[in-house]
C-alpha cells in the first residue's frame, strides 16, 4: 500500500506522540492530591513557595520535578514522596 506524503507524515507524527507519551514526566498523582485536599494551584503555590506554573507545569508533565520539589509537596499534601510519584 503506498501512502502519499501526508499520511506518511502523520503516521510519524502519531508514532511520536504515542512514544512521548510512554516516557514518565511530572508527578502524575499530583492534580489528584492536590484536589483532594481542596486546593487550588494558587493556594498550593502559597503553602509550598513553588510559583503556580512550576505546579501546573509539574502536573500536566511538561516539567520534571527536582527532589525538592517532591518533598516539599509531600510535606505540604501530608502524604509519602512515593504518592506522588506512583
Amino acid at each position: 500500500m503506498a501512502y502519499t506524503s501526508r499520511e506518511r507524515h502523520m503516521k510519524q507524527l502519531t508514532a511520536k506522540g504515542r512514544e512521548k507519551a510512554s516516557k514518565s514526566h511530572g508527578l502524575p498523582n499530583l492534580r489528584l492530591l492536590r484536589q483532594r485536599r481542596g486546593l487550588s494551584l494558587g493556594q498550593l503555590a502559597d503553602l509550598t513557595g513553588l510559583r503556580r506554573d512550576t505546579i501546573a507545569h509539574l502536573e500536566n508533565g511538561r516539567e520534571d520535578p527536582q527532589p525538592y520539589h517532591v518533598r516539599v509537596l509531600a510535606y505540604v499534601l501530608q502524604v509519602r514522596t512515593f504518592d506522588l510519584v506512583s
